[in-house]
């Protein structure tokens, strides 16, 4: 039986590797610790508009920003993709249909795809807002999947699971608190899967649980973020310039010698990254209201080889009674969304594409998400 599941396995490998006409290289998204929904409905930009969670792991400064104080009750938010939605309807019915030989067809299809999947959770959390210092605390938990089957014999799985607290401060300075920085201070444990997988690997049996075969560390690391309101108000609009610093000590999951598998390997790290932008915000826009149209340049640091083009983000936002409609365009691919702040609830809901190569208009991972908040 062990034989002819081997057997299977090399097939597989082999169309894959032989038969499609998809991508071979690697993919190399861009990893972040945070994602926020709302963000990514307005292109990625959130270091000059962000707030309330969207303090932790963007811009600590925006933490000056949020407007009333908030206790955060559970918000899951959960992520995946169109190929992964396609893929894992392909394979299911694949495998309640004509066996193996079709099985094999389906799983060659998707090379060069990316599988994509992310659940996320800031709670418990509070916000407490003064008129110059402001304060943010919570618990973070993220899981995220990204799974490259290459024509090359490799299985190349990313996934991350993180979970820690996180404190920011932040402080108005300037008599008309035009200035306002801030700090987040996180302690993180992260559990992740080890580079590559090889055919020899998976004919032996080699486990894909990051409990297995991968590596895990936690850290204490900063973020630094300023903002800064200008003199200049064109149209009698707010203009707001931004710069962060992410990670300040590396983002090496070892500072605090600790870890579970005892492995003497560490988990991938989440580099050191700069971030600037600049937004422009009309507070009342014919029979709408905070209107906002920002650009951004993220993840410096974290983009190694890659075009300057997947760092760029550009988005809009305003607000109607109780609706927030969003629209932008994150690494030259078009995003959108919606936010609903309801009596007992918000909903966010965005859908954006993702550079999966380190060319901007490579290949684009189309994403969709959803946000449920509760808070009192």
């Amino acid at each position: 039986m062990k034989y002819k599941k081997n057997i299977l396995l090399l097939g597989v490998i082999l169309t894959v590797a032989f038969t499609s006409s998809k991508y071979s290289y690697a993919l190399d998204n861009i990893i972040r610790p945070y994602q926020s929904v709302r963000s990514a409905g307005m292109g990625g930009v959130r270091l000059t508009t962000g707030i309330y969670q969207e303090n932790f792991f963007n811009n600590p400064a925006r933490v000056t920003a949020n407007e009333e104080w908030r206790i955060q009750l559970p918000d899951p938010m959960i992520e995946t993709s169109s190929a992964t939605i396609t893929s894992a309807s392909d394979i299911i019915s694949s495998t309640s249909g004509s066996g193996a030989n079709e099985l094999i067809t389906q799983i060659a299809d998707k090379a060069g795809t990316n599988l994509h999947g992310r659940f996320q959770m800031t709670f418990p959390a509070v916000y407490i807002p003064f008129e110059r210092f402001s304060f943010a605390a919570a618990l973070i938990t993220s899981a995220q999947f990204d799974i490259d089957l290459r024509r090359s014999y490799q299985i190349d799985p990313m996934v991350y699971t993180d979970i820690g607290p996180a404190v920011t401060i932040g402080r108005k300075f300037l008599d008309n608190k035009a200035l306002s920085l801030g700090a987040t201070a996180h302690i993180t444990y992260r559990l992740s899967s080890t580079s590559i997988f090889t055919l020899s690997d998976l004919i032996q049996g080699l486990s894909l649980s990051p409990t297995q075969t991968g590596s895990d560390g936690a850290h204490f690391d900063l973020d630094f973020g300023a903002t800064y309101k200008l003199p200049w108000r064109p149209f009698d609009a707010s203009v707001v310039t931004a710069l962060t610093i992410n990670n300040f000590l590396g983002g090496k999951y070892e500072n605090l010698g600790l870890s579970a598998l005892k492995n003497d390997s560490t988990p991938r790290a989440q580099p050191r990254t700069i971030g600037l932008g600049i937004s422009i915000t009309k507070h009342v826009f014919w029979k709408f209201y905070d209107a906002t149209l920002a650009f951004e340049i993220t993840d410096i640091g974290n983009n190694t080889n890659g075009s300057l083009f997947r760092l760029l983000h550009l988005g809009g936002k305003l607000k109607f009674l109780f609706l927030e409609p969003r629209v932008g365009l994150n690494q030259g691919y078009f995003s959108a969304g919606v936010g609903m702040s309801l009596k007992l609830f918000d909903i966010d809901f965005a859908t954006y594409g993702e550079e999966m190569t380190l060319n901007a208009g490579g290949l684009q991972d189309r994403r969709w998400a959803l946000r449920v908040s509760f808070e009192i």
